[in-house]
């Protein structure tokens, strides 16, 4: 009977312990504020930008959600592989610009998303391009406007 509620206290202290390291982790990965993602340029109708890239999984769920603002002109979402990929204004405090671009031609965007502070994440939109993507820049709302981008343009 003792060897048994040893070995379930053995037990409850490494769940609590794995529990903690996978906290401190998601922790870690997820403050958006305190990440650094490598920058770079990127040129979309006629105008040079400086963009954070954002690669991983953890990067692109981030993304800039919790931000109080751009910390550069954009950021951009590289995928494996084109597909339908949709954006959601998860935890996002400003609005943007959502440019769909695969093989380098803008193929699509959403033009001032919104934040929603007041909905649940099942309820938040989800913006889909109209055709697929490898890749997508999110901007400051009035971007694409402003700048004249169109479906096609070279990326």
């Amino acid at each position: 009977m003792k060897a048994n509620v040893e070995f379930l206290l053995f037990i409850l202290l490494i769940a609590v312990f794995s529990a903690a390291v996978i906290l401190a982790f998601v922790l870690f990965a997820f403050n958006g504020e305190n990440k650094t993602l490598p920058k770079s340029e990127l040129t979309i109708g006629g105008k040079v930008l400086s963009i954070e890239v954002a690669r991983s999984a953890i990067e692109k769920t981030q993304g800039l959600s919790g931000r109080d603002s751009l910390r550069s002109d954009g950021m951009l979402f590289i995928f494996d592989k084109e597909g339908n990929h949709g954006f959601w204004m998860k935890d996002m405090k400003f609005p943007i610009d959502i440019v769909w671009i695969n093989n380098g031609k803008v193929v699509g965007f959403s033009e001032n998303a919104m934040p929603e502070p007041d909905k649940q994440v099942w309820a938040l939109k989800i913006y889909y391009p109209s055709d697929v993507a490898d890749s997508v820049l999110e901007v400051n709302a009035g971007f694409v406007a402003a700048n004249k981008i169109r479906v096609e343009d070279e990326v």
